[in-house]
């Protein structure tokens, strides 16, 4: 029994068990931060936190469903609208858990390794506030 879309097969009751889970993940995520007693935060904390919640998003909206049964539903959308929100989720989906996850990983480990700071605090959020929207609107190229 699955959805028929690709990278979200899940039918509902699962997929709302995923986006419980992703939920809390983003819960245990951000409540430290938010009750962080320094003002500085990590940049590689700017990229999990990216990926955290694009991640949900995207699982939330691409899984929009109207349930018939518990292993049958269809899909919100119809036509060239599913096929275009199936491939912003199919895109960012794999494209922010791992590049940004990535990206996230080495601005940690490679200080961290080096036994620097990062050169530049306000230079290494460029790549950041480059990947944001530059990367979320890609996704339609998976369609030809």
């Amino acid at each position: 029994f699955t959805t028929s879309k690709e990278y979200a097969e899940l039918e509902w009751p699962i997929d709302i068990l995923i986006a419980i889970v992703w939920v809390a993940y983003a819960i245990c995520f951000f409540g430290p931060i938010a009750k962080r007693k320094v003002s500085h935060i990590y940049v590689a904390n700017w990229f999990f936190g990216a990926f955290i919640i694009t991640v949900a998003v995207l699982h939330i909206v691409n899984s929009m469903a109207i349930p018939l049964t518990l292993t049958k539903s269809y899909s919100l959308y119809s036509g060239a609208v599913d096929a275009m929100v199936q491939w912003w989720y199919g895109h960012h989906a794999v494209g922010f858990l791992l590049t940004a996850g990535f990206l996230g990983m080495m601005y940690y480990f490679v200080p961290k390794q080096a036994g620097r700071p990062v050169y530049s605090y306000r230079l290494s959020l460029v790549p950041f506030w480059a990947l944001i929207p530059l990367y979320f609107l890609a996704g339609p190229p998976h369609l030809h």
